[in-house]
């Protein structure tokens, strides 16, 4: 897999979760301490002006001391008590003079102030500094810093304490003395401030509400995460299942592969990957339609589950194809076990026979690559052919460099082709009257320019499966129709060159047109052009074979069948097919063991092509007695090497004449 495409899966699949948990832990933590804060901020503010208001009557009752004269000894009891109703508000007055000497008590009581003591000077009333004490019980109820009073946690815990929840006593009063300058002496009075639940009614009230909403708020977020998870299994579970079986995909198959060939690092086991592949997938599907052949891929695939261990996986790759990565001891037992699956895929048509092939490639130690180990297996697979059924190919580097060449051959193809590096060669056909020239075939070559000379044999093929050879042949049918007509411009003689027709043109039901145009361009004879076709085309749409020969036949053109006797239908074609050339194969003149039987049949082919006005070729012929036979026989060209190798155009011409 390229890594563009598995950076895309892994972030859809890997969506984290962690973010969001760890946003929610920041949020409550978050909320915690603003929470606190808060709390705390209202408590030291609803203390702050409870102590505001005491302050106020402290100062009150430092008014009563302004017009007091020590001198007149007006006696401080007059003083105090002619205003009674303010000494209702107050635990206890006391008055000391300059020195710190006790001079009046309202209870008897004189707090000491000492250096222990935390002593901040507020601006009263009167202008004058006021001395704010510390409580003197605990000295923990208040501490006092830059003139502001700090809420204390032990008034908050006795705030939120169930055990002391009556609205009409208070859960704690707080003891202040204030020392008030007043002509001379220092009044201290001593405040008792009680402090009610209900005091912090509205601040229970903003906490409730902020724990309600932080709480829907984290049950949304907590639903979220979850739902997050629950898209990351399902979008994992999407990415990895296969849209046919149901079951593990490719992309899951590779993962799991490479996974086990790391853990099998040390090479305790033998794996090999297997590609298994069911013949002709595409007839099956034309025969019983597409729904029965996905209906088939999941029967397989549910027979294949049952036969993999647990250190093995599959998956389904494409059609009926599907990939293995097993476990063996020795190639025996792998292929034992290979057939036992092919039984397994066997039984699930009882009725129908089918086939099946498979490539095999042998993992060695410290390879992981799934996707390029089992492209090996598919080559092995490949080069086994249509016509290998039931059989078991390995890979080996043969295969890969016939991969590479392919390859490469596909590159090349068209821009050879436009810079006309297909060459066009002639090799003569000799009349057995005369042994003097009778015609050619045109054959191609292709000089590579980094490769050199490339036999046919090593690109023809390539060009079949792939559909190049369309253009290849029309290429061949322009040229050799150019060659003609340049000839033909000089007043030189003609004789008919051979041109392939391969079977693929015979899909096109404007074929015979097709060729007209291309010769008619140049003003050719069509009897100087004979174009061949060979025997296996007949297999293919009969009646558009035959229609196409019938036109191109009352278009002048002679047609000829290649390679005679190289089928198992040659006696058949010859019924149903009007040819005016027969070319008998060359096999018919190799291998001395088969020589003298091989001569018996050719001496039948050639007197029944005469039988049926045909000429007759005979290609491959390589030695003066094979000549001497076929001019007693009677066949009219002669073609091999005998005569002449295939040779360039001005070659030919230049040896016979042309």
């Amino acid at each position: 897999m390229n890594r563009s495409k598995e950076k895309r899966i892994n972030k859809l699949k890997k969506k984290r979760i962690w973010p969001s948990i760890l946003g929610l832990i920041v949020i409550l933590f978050i909320f915690v301490v603003v929470m606190t804060v808060a709390l705390f901020a209202s408590g030291m503010d609803i203390v702050q002006r409870k102590f505001t208001e005491s302050s106020r009557k402290s100062l009150k009752v430092a008014e009563l001391f302004e017009d007091y004269d020590s001198e007149t000894g007006e006696k401080i009891e007059q003083t105090v008590l002619s205003h009674i109703d303010v000494l209702e508000e107050i635990d206890a007055i006391s008055v000391i003079d300059a020195d710190r000497n006790p001079v009046w008590s309202s209870s008897g009581e004189y707090p000491v102030i000492d250096e222990t003591i935390n002593i901040v000077f507020l601006t009263g009333i009167t202008g004058e500094e006021i001395n704010v004490i510390l409580n003197e019980d605990t000295k923990q109820v208040f501490s006092v810093e830059a003139g502001e009073i700090i809420f204390n946690e032990n008034i908050l815990m006795k705030l939120f304490s169930v055990s002391n929840y009556d609205v009409t006593v208070p859960f704690e009063e707080l003891k202040l003395w204030l020392v008030i300058p007043v002509n001379g002496f220092e009044v201290l009075v001593l405040n008792n401030v009680p402090i009610y639940h209900q005091d912090f009614l509205m601040m229970g009230i903003c906490i409730l509400l902020c724990i309600l909403l932080i709480s829907v708020f984290i049950t949304y977020y907590l639903i979220s995460i979850i739902s997050m998870v629950f898209n990351v299994r399902k979008t994992k579970k999407i990415i990895y299942t296969d849209m046919v079986t149901g079951g593990d995909n490719w992309l899951l198959f590779t993962r799991k592969g490479a996974s086990l060939l790391k853990k099998n690092g040390k090479g305790k086991q033998n794996y090999a990957l297997v590609h298994l592949e069911m013949r002709k997938y595409r007839s099956f599907c034309t025969c019983f339609g597409v729904n029965k052949g996905q209906e088939l891929i999941e029967s397989f695939y549910a027979a294949l589950r049952k036969e993999i261990q647990k250190n093995e996986v599959m998956s389904h790759q494409e059609d009926a194809k599907f990939g293995l990565l097993l476990v063996y001891t020795e190639t025996e037992q792998l292929e034992a076990r290979i057939q036992q699956l092919k039984n397994a895929m066997n039984a699930v048509l009882p009725g129908m026979k089918m086939y099946f092939g498979a490539g095999v490639y042998l993992v060695r130690h410290g390879e992981y690559d799934v996707e390029q180990l089992y492209n090996n297996a598919m080559i092995a697979c490949e080069m086994l052919g249509e016509e290998a059924e039931n059989k078991i190919a390995y890979f080996d580097v043969e295969m890969n460099k016939q991969k590479l060449w392919e390859r490469k051959v596909e590159d090349d193809m068209d821009r050879a082709l436009a810079n006309r590096e297909f060459q066009v060669y002639l090799q003569p056909k000799i009349s057995t009257s005369e042994e003097v020239l009778g015609g050619a075939e045109a054959l191609v070559r292709w000089i590579h320019p980094t490769e050199g000379f490339i036999s046919p044999n090593r690109f023809i093929p390539i060009f079949e499966k792939n559909g190049f050879i369309l253009k290849l042949d029309d290429y061949m049918l322009e040229e050799i129709a150019k060659v003609q007509a340049g000839w033909l411009a000089q007043g030189r003689k003609l004789v008919p060159i051979s041109v392939n027709v391969s079977r693929a043109h015979f899909t096109r039901e404007d074929l015979a047109e097709h060729i007209c145009a291309i010769v008619d361009k140049y003003q050719v004879p069509h009897s100087a052009i004979e174009l061949e076709l060979t025997e296996s085309a007949f297999f293919d749409d009969k009646k558009v074979l035959l229609n196409t020969v019938q036109k191109l036949r009352t278009a002048g053109f002679p047609v000829s069948m290649d390679d005679f006797g190289a089928g198992y239908s040659s006696l058949n074609s010859l019924k149903e097919l009007q040819i005016d050339v027969l070319k008998i194969d060359a096999d018919f003149f190799r291998g001395a063991d088969v020589e003298e039987r091989g001569l018996l049949i050719v001496s039948e082919v050639i007197d029944l092509a005469k039988k049926l006005n045909m000429k007759i070729v005979a290609e491959g012929i390589e030695s003066r007695e094979q000549v001497e036979f076929l001019i007693e026989q009677e066949c009219d060209l002669i073609q091999g090497y005998f005569y002449s190798k295939p040779m360039p155009v001005e070659e030919f011409a230049q040896k016979y004449n042309m």
